[in-house]
């Protein structure tokens, strides 16, 4: 039903497809191993995505609904926006780097293990794309809004929320009482995103730039939160290498900066509606 959309053969109900490839194999693989190892306790804990995905949603114009689009969920990670979507759309594609993390999911009709950053669809095949919390872990920012822009059809639409520089800040500074190493993910800055998205070719509907914060009983229970959720891949040369020592890890919880008795984490986040002419 769907093959002409895939540069594959067609996808099935029961499992993910696509051979995935990687473009920078140390990072992909990292986070495809982090992502799969939190598939069981993502939906538990994936508060403020959860929070995006609620207002990515809102930007979505109903009339422009129907069930004769394709529709493929960027990043579905095990799931949780596809039954939404498949109410909007006849046909829900959910492409994630993480096998286990579809495999945990069950709405799904049509699942496919690939990287973003080698997209196995044709050009000019797919109605819209949405994607939460997941460009982020794009080896090329850039790159991906041009795939992306190429695989829509004229007319399709791309709902896209994306993390940005100063997320997990709350983090960065319990860390640098423990070393000058990278303990998280450097992200792209909003600047940088805003301008890609202004060379890429996409007519810009709405840019919103948002501030989601999830609060904690403890720092120990916020610093856990980022592995539960699998986002403890980094991408910089600085990164601390082997485990972190029990007396480390104290340290940095004795550094975590609280509000109100409370240790939040905070990601800052950009959302795009972008439109293909």
């Amino acid at each position: 039903m769907i093959a002409h959309a895939l540069d594959i053969e067609p996808v099935t109900k029961a499992a993910a497809t696509t051979q995935l490839k990687r473009l920078n194999p140390a990072l992909k693989k990292g986070a495809q191993v982090n992502f799969s190892k939190a598939a069981g306790n993502y939906n538990t804990h994936a508060h403020v995505q959860k929070k995006a995905a609620d207002d990515l949603f809102k930007l979505i114009n109903p009339l422009a609904c129907n069930k004769n689009k394709v529709c493929v969920d960027l990043g579905a990670g095990p799931l949780v926006n596809t039954q939404q979507l498949q109410r909007l759309y006849g046909t829900v594609l959910s492409m994630d780097l993480s096998f286990d993390m579809l495999k945990s999911g069950n709405e799904g009709d049509y699942k496919i293990c690939a990287d973003m950053d080698n997209l196995p669809l044709q050009a000019n095949s797919i109605d819209i794309i949405f994607s939460n919390f997941a460009v982020q872990w794009s080896a090329n920012f850039k790159a991906l809004l041009q795939s992306l822009y190429g695989v829509l059809k004229p007319g399709g639409q791309a709902y896209i929320s994306t993390v940005v520089e100063g997320s997990l800040n709350e983090i960065k500074t319990a860390f640098a009482a423990v070393d000058s190493h990278n303990h998280i993910n450097t992200f792209n800055a909003g600047d940088y995103i805003n301008q890609s998205v202004q060379n890429s070719g996409f007519q810009v509907n709405r840019v919103i730039s948002k501030t989601y914060t999830d609060e904690y009983a403890s720092a120990l229970h916020a610093i856990r939160s980022i592995k539960a959720i699998g986002a403890t891949t980094q991408n910089t040369a600085n990164t601390r290498q082997g485990l972190l020592t029990r007396s480390a890890l104290k340290k940095a919880c004795a550094a975590y900066p609280l509000i109100n008795q409370k240790a939040c984490v905070s990601y800052h986040v950009v959302l795009l509606s972008l439109n293909k002419a």
